[in-house]
C-alpha cells in the first residue's frame, strides 16, 4: 500500500460543462430540467442550471483512485453533504485530507471539501483502502499530492520591526520557511533566518500603496503559505489613511491572496498583531485603533466563512512592548519583550486544532477569549461552531434557550433549521448567504422542516422572503398567531 499519514492532502480542480451533463444524462437517464433548463432552474430558486450531485462527486473519485490512496483503491464508506448548488462553467476546487490512518487495517479516513468561488459546495468523509496497489501513471493524473511533511511557509508583514523580526526568527527556528514583507533594511534579519535553516523570500514593499500590495500579493499567492502574520503598522503619528492602508487594507488584500492555498490544504492561520490599546483608547491613538478594529473585521469574515474548514483566525493583543515603535509614548516601567510576543504567535500558528480566538498577553500573563472578546464562550471550531455555546454565561442576549420568543417559537424554529444545517450552524444571526450551507436549496428544506415542526403551510413567498432566521420566525408567528 502507498504510505500516507494524517495531514497528507490530495487536491484538484474541475469545471463542469453542459456537454458533460449531456453525456451524464445519456448514461444515467437523469434529464431533470433543473440541470439544463435556465427557466426551470430560475423557478426552482437557482441562478442557473445546477450540476447533479453525482457529477460533483466524480472528481472525488479521481482523487481517491489516483492520488490518495491511489491506483488499487476501494471505497469502504462515504458520507457527503451538498452545501451549495454547483454552477456549470465555473471551476470547483477539491481537497481530500487524510485525517486518520489505521496501521492494522490500512484504512484511511479522509475529509473532503470542495469550493466554488471560495464557497463550500460539498463536504464529507470517505473511508478507503488499497487492496491491490498499482503505481501512479504520473504526478498529475487525477490531482496533486501535498505531503503532510511538505515545507511550510509563513508570511510576516512588518518584518523589519521589533515584533515582526522576532516573529520571523522564532518561526525560522521552528522549521518554517518565510516570506518577509518590509520597507527595507531587513538584510540582517534575512541572514539570521537563513542561518536558522529557513528558506527566505524577501519582499520589499510599501503596504500603504495599493499597487505595491497587489504585486506583493501575487508573489505570496504563488508561494501558497499556510500562515500569515500581520505585524505591520503605520507610525503612531501617521494620518488615518496610512493607518487604514497598512493596518487594514494590507491584511485584507494579503489574506485574500493566500486563502486559496490554505483552503486546498484545509489548514491555515491568519494572525493579527492587535493591541491592548484597542480596549483602553489612549488619547491621540484614534487612527491606530480604528485601523486595528477594521483589521479585526477581516478576521471575523475569515472565521465566519472558512473557520469550519481549517482556516484559523487569531488576534494577539500584547500590552506595552519594548522597542522602537512605542518608545516615545511608552510609560516607564515593566514591558514585554518582542521575543515573548513572538513565542506566543508561533505557538498559536502551531496549534492548528484550536478555535479562532483572541489572546491577550501582558506582563501578568495570558488571557484567552473568543474572537468577539467574550470570556464566557468556549468555541469548538470557527464562528459557526461558537453558536453551539449560545445560552452559556456571557453569551449575547437572546442567543439560547429561554425567553427567546413566544412559547419558545424561536427555539423550535432554531431546532428545525439545525436539523437541516447541522448542530454547529450559525442560526440566530444567519440566513441565506450569511450562514455556511444556507443557500436557496437548503432554504427549501428549511421551510419544509419548519412546516413539519409547526404543522403549518407557509406561503410560497417564504422561500425568498423568509431567508433570514428572524424573518422565518416572523412568518411562523404570523401563520400560527403566536
Amino acid at each position: 500500500m502507498h504510505d500516507f499519514e494524517p495531514g497528507d492532502v490530495a487536491h484538484g480542480s474541475h469545471t463542469f460543462t453542459a456537454a458533460e451533463f449531456t453525456a451524464f444524462a445519456a448514461v444515467t437517464g437523469d434529464h431533470n430540467p433543473v440541470h439544463h433548463e435556465a427557466e426551470h432552474a430560475d423557478e426552482a430558486g437557482f441562478d442557473g442550471p445546477i450540476v447533479p450531485l453525482v457529477m460533483v462527486l466524480g472528481p472525488v473519485s479521481a482523487l481517491i483512485g489516483m492520488v490518495i490512496p491511489g491506483p488499487g483503491a476501494v471505497i469502504l464508506d462515504t458520507a457527503f453533504r451538498p452545501v451549495r448548488a454547483v454552477a456549470f462553467d465555473r471551476p470547483v476546487d477539491y481537497s481530500l485530507k487524510v485525517d486518520a490512518v489505521s496501521p492494522g487495517t490500512g484504512v484511511l479516513t479522509c475529509r473532503v471539501v470542495a469550493h466554488q468561488g471560495r464557497e463550500v459546495v460539498l463536504e464529507g468523509e470517505v473511508r478507503t483502502t488499497v487492496r491491490a496497489p498499482r503505481p501512479r501513471p504520473d504526478d498529475t493524473t487525477g490531482g496533486r499530492l501535498i505531503p503532510a511533511g511538505a515545507a511550510r511557509t509563513a508570511v510576516v508583514t512588518g518584518a523589519a520591526g521589533d515584533i515582526g523580526s522576532a516573529v520571523a526568527l522564532e518561526l525560522a527556528r521552528r522549521g518554517w520557511d518565510l516570506a518577509l514583507l518590509h520597507r527595507g533594511g531587513a538584510e540582517d534579519l534575512v541572514r539570521r533566518c537563513e542561518e536558522a535553516g529557513a528558506l527566505v523570500h524577501s519582499v520589499t514593499v510599501d503596504l500603504a500603496e495599493p499597487a505595491d500590495r497587489a504585486k506583493a500579493a501575487a508573489e505570496l499567492a504563488a508561494l501558497a503559505p499556510v500562515a500569515l502574520v500581520h505585524a505591520a503598522a503605520a507610525p503612531l503619528a501617521a494620518g488615518h489613511r496610512e493607518h487604514l492602508e497598512i493596518g487594514y487594507a494590507a491584511l485584507r488584500d494579503l489574506a485574500e491572496a493566500v486563502l486559496d492555498g490554505m483552503l486546498v490544504r484545509q489548514r491555515g492561520s491568519v494572525v493579527l498583531l492587535g493591541s491592548e490599546a484597542t480596549r483602553y483608547h489612549p488619547r491621540g491613538w484614534s487612527d491606530y485603533i480604528a485601523a486595528k478594529a477594521a483589521a479585526e473585521s477581516v478576521l471575523h469574515g475569515i472565521d465566519r466563512r472558512h473557520g469550519a474548514y481549517g482556516v484559523r483566525a487569531v488576534v494577539v493583543e500584547p500590552g506595552w512592548v519594548h522597542g522602537r515603535y512605542s518608545a516615545a509614548v511608552r510609560p516607564a516601567g515593566i514591558a514585554l519583550m518582542p521575543e515573548e510576543v513572538a513565542e506566543l504567535v508561533a505557538d498559536e500558528i502551531g496549534d492548528t486544532r484550536a478555535p479562532a480566538r483572541r489572546v491577550r498577553l501582558t506582563t501578568d500573563g495570558i488571557t484567552t477569549v473568543d474572537l468577539d472578546g467574550n470570556p464566557g464562550a468556549t468555541p469548538a471550531a470557527g464562528a459557526a461552531a461558537r453558536t453551539a455555546t449560545a445560552g452559556a454565561p456571557g453569551a449575547p442576549a437572546g442567543a439560547g434557550s429561554g425567553p427567546a420568543g413566544p412559547s419558545g417559537l424561536e427555539d423550535r424554529v432554531e431546532a428545525a433549521v439545525r436539523g437541516v444545517l447541522g448542530t454547529t450552524a450559525d442560526v440566530r444571526g444567519g440566513g441565506v448567504g450569511l450562514t455556511a450551507g444556507w443557500d436557496s436549496l437548503r432554504q427549501i428544506q428549511i421551510v419544509l422542516a419548519v412546516e413539519a415542526e409547526f404543522g403549518i403551510r407557509l406561503p410560497a413567498a417564504s422561500l425568498t422572503s423568509a431567508g433570514r432566521f428572524d424573518r422565518l420566525c416572523r412568518a411562523v408567528a404570523e401563520r400560527t398567531g403566536a
